[in-house]
């Protein structure tokens, strides 16, 4: 979808799946990535921190921790 219609249609769909994906730590990491790339760093941080809250895989949690200091 990022590549067809861009970041934004693409943030707006899978925020349109809110609702059944919220406690699903890669539809948080993935809204990150798209924030990150719509220049949001705040957001895209809010959105990775919750992503890390919800993974217990270390491999994950230590991607995800990274991306946090990126942002």
């Amino acid at each position: 979808m990022r590549g067809v219609a861009g970041p934004r249609a693409a943030l707006a769909a899978v925020e349109d799946l809110a609702e059944p994906l919220s406690g699903y730590h890669l539809w948080h990491a993935t809204r990150a990535e798209l924030l990150r790339e719509l220049g949001r760093a705040d957001a895209a941080r809010a959105a990775d921190a919750r992503a890390l809250a919800l993974t217990a895989n270390p491999a994950e949690q230590s991607l995800l921790r990274q991306r946090i200091s990126w942002a």
